[in-house]
């Protein structure tokens, strides 16, 4: 079968002396699987690449790990099995991610100033014209970008959902993911801020 060895992806039928319908159907089922199999894993495209990175590379130098909620869970039961009542853990657990939001807002709180200098630098120097104020626009733009980022991170509350009930497991998870959230935002201001802050120093050197 000189046609079936050419295409490549016929030439299985030569171990079949007679293949009828269901043969080359369930021949053609293993090719694909087998085609399938061999082809390489999707990859994630540049920004969500680079955004990992980041996040990873900030964790490593913060030294600060947010767990997941089932270890959260777990910290609480061990808490009450160790002889604590549930809401003692759990207010445990409330209060450390309360500390987390006031770290994470003192790192970022001196960046919102910043980021306002770098503005009024960028749109000062911007004046002049030239190709030179096109860079400052991007470097406006970028240290604009940031500023929304570490200002909406500082507001995002990452605590006890009302104040002054007893908190419950659920307001756990509550304060889990806003602390990420705080988290997520204040790496992408400050990220944004110094790219600003390079623009800006390339304009000026």
């Amino acid at each position: 079968m000189r046609y079936e060895r050419s295409t490549g992806l016929l030439a299985h039928f030569d171990l079949i002396p007679n293949p009828g319908v269901a043969g080359v159907v369930g021949t053609l089922l293993r090719v694909g699987r087998v085609n399938e199999a061999g082809r390489p894993a999707h990859t994630k495209r540049w920004p969500a690449r680079t955004w990992e990175r980041i996040a990873r590379s900030a964790q490593e130098r913060r030294g600060q790990k947010i767990p997941s909620t089932e270890e959260l869970d777990d910290a609480i039961d061990k808490r009450i099995a160790a002889g604590d009542t549930e809401q003692d853990a759990t207010l445990a657990v409330i209060e450390d991610f309360e500390r987390s939001a006031a770290t994470v807002n003192a790192r970022t709180t001196p960046l919102v100033p910043a980021s306002g200098i770098i503005i009024t630098a960028a749109g000062l120097l911007s004046r002049d014209g030239g190709p030179e104020a096109i860079v400052c626009y991007i470097a406006i733009a970028f240290a604009f970008g940031g500023l929304g980022y570490l200002a909406a991170a500082l507001f995002t509350h990452a605590g006890r959902p009302t104040v002054g009930v007893e908190p419950t497991r659920p307001d756990v998870a509550f304060a889990h993911e806003r602390l990420i959230q705080k988290e997520s935002k204040a790496q992408k201001g400050s990220v944004l801020s110094f790219v600003g802050f390079v623009i800006l120093l390339i304009v000026i050197i």
